[in-house]
């Protein structure tokens, strides 16, 4: 599996290529925020279009897969509800992981890109989140024989320093030796 960091930021998204990028958003956030916030703009609001019409209500775990139509550098999207924002602990953050991570296997995903699911720092500790995050990634893909597999973390740079250890442990550890790339 090769790993590597990049910013949550559109002209960084432009400069990616994916079959899916993994989106999350709280059911009482409103306007859609961050990166979420960032890619609904980009999609002239489709985003906040499924979430007005309760196509998307972003209840913990309801996950909603749609396509991109050329706007952004990935073939689709899959929005991923965390639930109430003061409901979002630890354990509910790394079972989102482990249901993150069981969707992108079930749909045969090869080069994804992702943000660690809520505010890390916030409703999340950046240690607690990593060993858990990582917990979830060995879980899924320790045993599998898998492709060419490809993940994109896009976390903020003042995270990356605290990243890019644990990211290129993880990698070696599941058999690609490569340090994951910043970009």
């Amino acid at each position: 599996m090769k790993l590597r960091l990049a910013l949550p930021r559109l002209d960084t998204l432009d400069e990616l290529r994916g079959e899916l990028l993994v989106l999350s958003c709280f059911a009482d956030d409103r306007p859609l925020r961050g990166l979420t916030g960032l890619c609904d703009w980009r999609l002239n609001g489709h985003l906040s279009r499924l979430v007005l019409s309760e196509f998307v209500d972003a209840h913990w775990l309801e996950a909603t897969l749609c396509p991109c139509g050329g706007r952004l550098p990935f073939d689709r999207i899959l929005v991923v509800g965390l639930g109430r924002r003061n409901e979002f602990n630890a354990q509910r953050f790394e079972e989102t992981c482990r249901f993150v991570f069981a969707r992108v296997r079930g749909l045969r995903v090869e080069q994804f890109a992702m943000m660690l699911p809520g505010r890390i720092g916030v409703e999340v500790g950046l240690r607690q989140a990593l060993v858990a995050w990582r917990r979830a990634v060995v879980e899924t893909w320790q045993y599998q024989a898998h492709g060419p597999m490809s993940l994109t973390l896009l976390e903020p740079q003042d995270l990356h320093r605290e990243l890019l250890e644990p990211l290129a442990s993880l990698e070696r550890e599941l058999g690609d030796g490569a340090m994951p790339a910043a970009v």
